[in-house]
């Protein structure tokens, strides 16, 4: 890992990678350095192919702010390989007794006492920008104007592995997962990757990953082809070692990202059999049976959650989940109270309190919540979602198909397919064709596996607007069976208008208060 230092102030950390990958670029500059140099130089005992490399160019080029379409700092030269832009001096500096305190798993360094300067940096200018790369100080080795650029502290994989860096970076990537925060998993993955790099045995650094991943689809509307990313990753992680409960409550909680929720609860379960007391697991329990409309099931996982470790933020969210899916909105605000106060920038705290509000049918306070949310967050797209939920109760469909079109751009299939819906439920005319491919979508989410609610009750808002009752009493039977229980989200649905007086549908809203009411 390294820091890079912008305008000699501001400080960017670098991953490992990237910035060995920087260095190489630095040491060459202004020659062109093949494709095969750098993967030899960047991974020397490791095989990789031209992909891994383009993919480690693009995060430097995010770091850089830079664009591969009109470069100012990194030039792809087709057919020949990479090249720094900018003009690269070296600058020795004075006093040769220093060393600078890195750690290499967090990217972060401690300046030298006495005010004293950093031993050696490479310094990059532009017309534009200024870059100082500080070099590795752990090598303890100073040059002065020579153009070599430092070695890894250890020379080979094992060495690396006997040191504990692998597990160094295992640790600081487990520290930014549990962050709870956009960049942070980011991070995370990256510092998960870096360990997987050095040590490809570790099963603990794939669980990690696995767990980002799914972190990054659920939270954070990531790509979808990581909901397979983190199924593979749990996987590998319990063929290195099939003891490993981290292993299989990764494998629960990407399994709950694909709708899979019975298969998710039975890894959950294994974890807790592997290792007893394992609140996260636990945890993941309650929240999953929460979601199956199991709530005595729910309370008893949680609490057992909160037992193991009192001060964890998300099992304070998740009980406080199950307490508003049983009405207990007093005791529920408590707790999520309490959750926002350890994290109050938990992006599923903030977007708890909003879907309480919209269970409850309190549709002006949730869409004031999500106002004042996305004016602090403009580009979470859970919170337009909200927004866009609450404009469609209220009957201000224009705005809530606004706000859908955002929720289509999205690179997650799920986001993207739930805003078709909200433009399809918003849209007074709605086309047969929307229809059918909205059919089509949710109908393969059940053939592939899922035992969502949440996807049964789509198809059952979607027959009932386009006036197939039948389909849509069918659909509605489903989700209940599977779990779901927000009344409130039924009864004021303008889907349902047409039906809301029958029999058959007030019969259906007393099930789901029997069920509710059987679990207090």
């Amino acid at each position: 890992m390294g820091t890079l230092v912008r305008n000699k102030t501001q400080e960017v950390k670098l991953p490992w990678l990237s910035y060995r990958l920087l260095c190489v670029l630095c040491e060459s500059a202004p020659g062109i350095v093949s494709q095969q140099e750098l993967i030899e130089r960047i991974w020397p005992e490791i095989v990789v192919g031209d992909e891994t490399l383009k993919q480690r160019i693009k995060l430097l080029r995010r770091v850089l702010d830079d664009n591969a379409a009109d470069p100012t700092y990194i030039e792809a030269i087709r057919g020949r390989g990479y090249r720094l832009i900018p003009h690269v001096e070296i600058t020795a500096i004075p006093d040769p007794s220093l060393s600078v305190k890195l750690n290499l798993a967090t990217d972060t360094h401690v300046a030298p006492a006495n005010g004293s300067s950093y031993p050696l940096y490479w310094k990059v200018t532009s017309l534009t920008l200024a870059f100082v790369v500080i070099i590795l100080a752990c090598i303890a080795l100073l040059y002065s104007s020579s153009r070599t650029i430092p070695q890894p502290v250890s020379q080979t994989l094992a060495a690396k592995i006997a040191s504990g860096f692998d597990n160094e970076l295992y640790e600081n990537g487990l520290d930014y997962y549990h962050r709870y925060r956009e960049e942070d998993n980011k991070l995370a993955i990256e510092l998960f990757n870096s360990a997987i790099e050095i040590n490809p045995n570790m099963a603990r650094a794939y669980a990690g990953l696995s767990d980002a991943y799914s972190q990054g689809i659920f939270q954070f509307n990531g790509p979808s082809d990581w909901q397979q990313l983190a199924i593979d990753a749990a996987y590998k992680a319990i063929a290195l070692d099939p003891n490993l409960a981290q292993g299989y409550k990764s494998l629960g909680l990407a399994y709950y990202n694909r709708g899979w929720l019975t298969k998710a609860i039975s890894a959950n379960l294994k974890a807790v059999q592997k290792r007893k007391n394992y609140n996260e697991a636990m945890s993941n329990l309650g929240f999953i049976y929460r979601e199956m409309g199991q709530l005595k099931q729910a309370l008893h996982w949680i609490d057992k959650a909160l037992e193991a470790d009192p001060s964890n933020s998300v099992s304070m969210l998740h009980k406080a989940q199950i307490l508003f899916a049983l009405a207990q909105y007093p005791q529920a605000n408590i707790w999520l109270e309490k959750a926002l106060q350890l994290q109050p920038d938990s992006l599923l705290a903030n977007n708890t309190q909003g879907q309480s509000l919209l269970q409850q049918g309190l549709f002006l306070q949730a869409k004031a919540h999500y106002q004042e949310l996305i004016a602090r967050y403009p580009k979470q797209l859970v919170f337009i979602e909200g927004l866009a939920n609450a404009l469609l109760y209220l009957g201000e469909e224009e705005q809530a198909r606004e706000l859908a079109k955002q929720l289509i751009q999205s690179d997650n299939r799920q986001v993207k397919v739930r805003g078709e819906l909200l433009s399809y439920l918003a849209n007074e005319q709605g086309t047969q064709a929307q229809l059918a491919h909205l059919e089509q979508r949710f109908k393969q989410e059940l053939a592939l596996g899922s035992d969502r609610p949440s996807d049964s009750m789509s198809l059952a808002r979607l027959y009932a607007k386009s006036q197939a009752n039948d389909k849509s009493y069918r659909y509605l039977i489903q989700a209940i069976n599977q779990g779901w229980l927000a009344r409130n989200l039924v009864i004021m649905d303008p889907s349902f208008k047409a039906i809301k007086e029958e029999v058959s549908f007030n019969q259906l809203i007393d099930e789901m208060d029997n069920q509710r009411t059987r679990q207090q």
